[in-house]
């Protein structure tokens, strides 16, 4: 009997990159999976990929900034499927980080637009799912942040505020709900090379990472997933309210190593 047999997973962005692998390994280990994303033509494929590896994943086309589709989208998943075991919050709006520099250039509405993009989307599923798994008996949220809100950078300034925001939901979630059975985390990745961030890094970008990293190599979208899936798991009953780092130690590490090296 797979691990998640009979349970019911919402992946938002589960169209493309660590979402995309998310969904697939979850389905992987017999979850119903509903891939929640905008990018309609993707979420199709994607769930008709994991319907051909013999898994049940169900296309949504959600943008979960608004909050009536949100609303909307968990009706439909109790209609249907009669629960929610796992909610993993993975969408955000990446494609404004290009226009994400320092402080003093940042326009304001980028920031606000990141705002709604990464934080408000996490938020609203988490308000709308969570009476969900409160009248089920509990379930696990996995939100995904970033090393880049846990750390300031020279640019990216808006996303990593944004990120930071959504490890304080976390904490807020796994403080208020905790006791009645509701668990949440966060991951919070380094580079992680989706086929996205492959296809415009230049390979400079990605060296610097590498170099700055204790593993020699940096991160594909399975090393999170496999996270994503114990922190889902009864595995993890006894892990609430975290962030857990998924990236190659960078985090870990002082900052003069790689000078060092």
């Amino acid at each position: 009997m797979a691990e998640f047999d009979g349970r019911v997973a919402i992946v938002t962005g589960g169209a493309n990159g660590m979402g995309e692998q998310v969904a697939h390994t979850l389905a992987a280990e017999g979850a119903t999976v509903i891939i929640a994303d905008r990018d309609a033509e993707r979420a199709h494929l994607v769930e008709l990929e994991i319907r051909e590896a013999g898994g049940d994943a169900h296309a949504v086309v959600v943008d979960v900034s608004e909050e009536n589709q949100v609303k909307d989208l968990v009706d439909k998943v109790i209609t249907r499927f009669g629960r929610i075991d796992v909610l993993d919050n993975n969408a955000a709006a990446l494609e404004l980080t290009a226009e994400d520099p320092d402080v003093v250039a940042l326009d304001s509405a980028v920031f606000m637009d990141t705002m709604r993009g990464n934080v408000l989307g996490p938020f609203l599923c988490c308000k709308y799912v969570i009476p969900v798994m409160l009248s089920q008996g509990g379930g696990s949220i996995i939100n995904m942040a970033s090393v880049s809100g846990m750390a300031g950078e020279t640019s990216l300034t808006a996303y990593g505020i944004s990120k930071a925001a959504v490890i304080q939901l976390t904490r807020a979630v796994a403080t208020q709900y905790g006791k009645q059975r509701v668990r949440c985390n966060a991951i919070a990745p380094a580079l992680v090379m989706t086929r996205n961030t492959s296809e415009w890094m230049p390979k400079e970008f990605k060296d610097i990472y590498l170099r700055n990293s204790l593993t020699p190599y940096v991160g594909e979208p399975q090393d999170v997933a496999n996270v994503v899936v114990f922190l889902a798991s009864d595995k993890a009953r006894y892990m609430t309210g975290h962030v857990i780092p998924v990236d190659g130690g960078i985090k870990a590490a002082s900052p003069i190593v790689a000078d060092r090296r």
